[in-house]
């Protein structure tokens, strides 16, 4: 596909037309010009380009400038983009007070699938941003990658950031634990997956393939969110064993205090064995 189409399609996500998106690439590239040069510059039909100048117009993408015959100039893109933003802006305030007097029984601890990589990597960011105490995060190296400046954005806001790979892992959080495996040796064994959970409340799940469309698991829902944090738990404490290192500062800050109440609840069923104490279990590990 020829570069200007590609870029015409790109321009066309944006609200335009094809024709509209032709028509003003064409106008950067040759301007001013008349309806007749930009029809024949463009590739747009002349029977059509009269109500595509119109339209651009209307949106402000280009100005007509006063000579005869009438010729146009296009608005810079860097000032295109700011007003297309400013009008999404406006369009996304007035729907929100638009559906705020809805009422919705939309119940918010159900399971939600997040389909593709893409869409998967937005979700992480936008969990992630969202962020205010707390983030524990499972991922690989690559996929770290795409969500590197929001974790830096949530610790400089002081957000306790956990992390945990088989991957060796480019980021320094407040707790980091990494076997520091060869990413495409471990490629080849295993799938990418990713678990990201936040303020104990929000959970990110799945494998994460850049290829095929996938489908990642978004919840609220609290018994699926503690699941998925045992989750992270149970692989650093292995971690701990294998490595010889201590893990239990980084798992007293992510396990709740039920936890210690259903320790308790052991040893006191099971006295004898010390290992239903979990500071008896910290101090074998250390």
């Amino acid at each position: 596909m020829p570069q200007i189409e590609q870029i015409a399609l790109r321009v066309k996500e944006l609200g335009f037309t094809v024709y509209e998106a032709k028509a003003y690439i064409s106008l950067l590239q040759n301007n001013p010009a008349t309806r007749y040069e930009l029809s024949k510059n463009s590739g747009v039909p002349r029977s059509a380009i009269y109500g595509v100048i119109k339209q651009l117009e209307n949106m402000g993408a280009v100005n007509a400038l006063y000579s005869k015959p009438e010729k146009y100039i296009p608005l810079p893109p860097e000032q295109l983009f700011n007003l297309l933003e400013n009008r999404l802006k406006e369009k996304i305030e007035s729907a929100r007070e638009s559906l705020k007097d809805i009422e919705s029984n939309l119940l918010s601890d159900h399971l939600w699938n997040i389909v593709g990589f893409q869409n998967m990597i937005h979700k992480a960011r936008e969990i992630i941003s969202n962020a205010k105490q707390e983030i524990y995060l499972s991922i690989w190296n690559r996929e770290l990658k795409y969500v590197k400046a929001e974790l830096k954005k949530a610790k400089d806001r002081g957000v306790k950031i956990t992390l945990f790979s088989f991957t060796g892992l480019d980021f320094e959080a407040d707790y980091l634990y990494s076997y520091q495996l060869d990413e495409k040796k471990l490629d080849k064994i295993w799938a990418h997956k990713i678990i990201l959970v936040a303020d104990h409340q929000e959970l990110l799940m799945g494998e994460a393939d850049e290829k095929l469309p996938k489908k990642t698991a978004w919840t609220t829902n609290k018994a699926i969110v503690d699941i998925a944090t045992n989750h992270i738990i149970l692989d650093m404490t292995l971690y701990g064993l294998r490595m010889n290192t201590s893990i239990d500062e980084a798992v007293n800050t992510m396990q709740s205090s039920r936890s210690d109440e259903l320790g308790e609840l052991l040893h006191e069923k099971y006295p004898e064995n010390p290992f239903m104490d979990a500071k008896e279990i910290n101090k074998a590990v250390d």
